[in-house]
C-alpha cells in the first residue's frame, strides 16, 4: 500500500503516512532471531526499489525491529512477550500498545528525516516528525480495529 498509494505523499504539508511500519510492530517477537531482521531487510527492500533510494528504508527496517526487540522486552516482559502471536492493540491493551509502538514509530520518522533531509533540526521537520508520528499512529489503531480479529471469548473469564 505504500509503495503505490502512499508513496512519499505529503498531506497538508506536514503528514507522512508509513503503514510499513505496522508490519514491523504487528510482527511477533522472536528472541535473538536473525530471520526478523532478514523479513524486515527484504520488507525495507521492497519500498526501497520503489522509492530508488539506495538502501535506506532497508536501512531503517533493520533498525526498527533490532530497536523493537529490546524494546519488547522493557514494555511487555520476556514472558509475555514470547506468548503473544501478534503485537496488536487486542493482545496488549491501549496502554502498553501505546508505550510499546509510539516511540517506534517516532524512531522511524527522525530516521528517516536524518537520512533524507538535510534540515532535519528546523521547525518543519520538527512538525513533520510529530504530525506524521501522530497521524501514522491513529492510521495503525484504524487498521487494527478493521481489519484485525478481535477474540472476546475469554474476555470476562
Amino acid at each position: 500500500m505504500q509503495v503505490f498509494v502512499l508513496n512519499k505523499i505529503l498531506f497538508f504539508d506536514y503528514v507522512l503516512l508509513a503503514p510499513y511500519v505496522l508490519v514491523l510492530i504487528l510482527y511477533p517477537y522472536y528472541k535473538d532471531s536473525i530471520i526478523t531482521l532478514v523479513i524486515g531487510f527484504l520488507l525495507g527492500l521492497i519500498v526501497d526499489v520503489f522509492n530508488d533510494s539506495l538502501g535506506l528504508y532497508s536501512f531503517i527496517s533493520i533498525i526498527i525491529l533490532y530497536f523493537k526487540n529490546s524494546w519488547v522486552l522493557k514494555i511487555i516482559g520476556e514472558d509475555k512477550a514470547e506468548e503473544i502471536s501478534l503485537m496488536s492493540i487486542f493482545n496488549l491493551g491501549s496502554f502498553k500498545f501505546f508505550n510499546f509502538s509510539f516511540p517506534i514509530v517516532m524512531l522511524y520518522y527522525i530516521l528517516l528525516l536524518i537520512f533524507e533531509s538535510n534540515a532535519f533540526f528546523t521547525l518543519n521537520a520538527f512538525f513533520i516528525l510529530l504530525f506524521s508520528s501522530i497521524s501514522t499512529y491513529v492510521f495503525m489503531i484504524l487498521i487494527q480495529y478493521l481489519f484485525l480479529k478481535l477474540d472476546l471469548k475469554n474476555e470476562w473469564k
